[in-house]
């Protein structure tokens, strides 16, 4: 291998571990959240202009309508009166006011469909985005957890790594010399001393002991009078 394959390999090693450092997963799921947020409040507002547009031309085939219908009573009230030009005027007005309300209807009849189709898409946007939330939620707390039985982990594992057992009993057997050294210590200190050998001595010098005098009394008491 090259010493640039090599140093290639390692750079990117090392950019893989920064990555994996940095990613975390809950934030992450946050932020499609919030990603799905800002596009629900975008679709909303296109909803928003395409409702006024439909409105809007609503209104206008609405007028048209009236027109016509206005235009064709005054043709019918002009042949009454006996004007037939005037009626022939009125009926021209009435058939513009009539395409202009067939065209009108003619792109609602397209663009209502849409406006039902983006509201949908936007419910289904909106319910699909609950759902991630609650994901989202589930997945905060399950690496809450993970990460508690790592520090957990951790903190056992150095614990275990230990033998304590082992450290108690050097520090138990210490003890137990330095006592014993004491222990020495004093001995030799008394033998020199000869309070040992005055210590034996005195023990010869001493006096019955209580349980001598009480066997002593028993056979005085038993003894018969002379």
């Amino acid at each position: 291998m090259s010493l640039f394959d090599s140093i290639s390999r390692t750079v990117k090693g090392l950019l893989n571990d920064a990555a994996d450092s940095v990613q975390d997963p809950s934030r992450d799921a946050r932020q499609i959240v919030r990603e799905l947020d800002d596009s629900i409040a975008r679709a909303e507002n296109s909803l928003v202009e395409i409702q006024a547009q439909v409105a809007t031309q609503q209104s206008k085939r609405d007028v048209a309508a009236d027109k016509a219908k206005k235009y064709e009573d005054g043709a019918k009230r002009a042949l009454q009166s006996g004007d037939e030009a005037l009626a022939r005027e009125a009926l021209g007005a009435q058939q513009t006011a009539e395409a202009e309300r067939d065209a009108l209807a003619g792109e609602l009849a397209k663009l209502e469909p849409s406006v039902d189709q983006l509201k949908q898409q936007i419910d289904d946007m909106r319910q699909r985005r609950n759902d991630l939330n609650a994901r989202s939620n589930i997945l905060q707390a399950k690496q809450q957890i993970a990460q508690a039985k790592d520090v957990a982990a951790t903190a056992l594992g150095g614990i275990g790594g230990k033998n304590l057992d082992g450290d108690f009993q050097k520090l138990e057997e210490k003890v137990a010399l330095s006592n014993a050294r004491s222990d020495a210590r004093l001995n030799s200190s008394d033998q020199s001393s000869g309070k040992a050998l005055d210590d034996k001595l005195a023990a010869l010098n001493k006096g019955p002991s209580v349980d001598e005098r009480l066997e002593a009394l028993k056979k005085q008491m038993n003894t018969p009078a002379q």
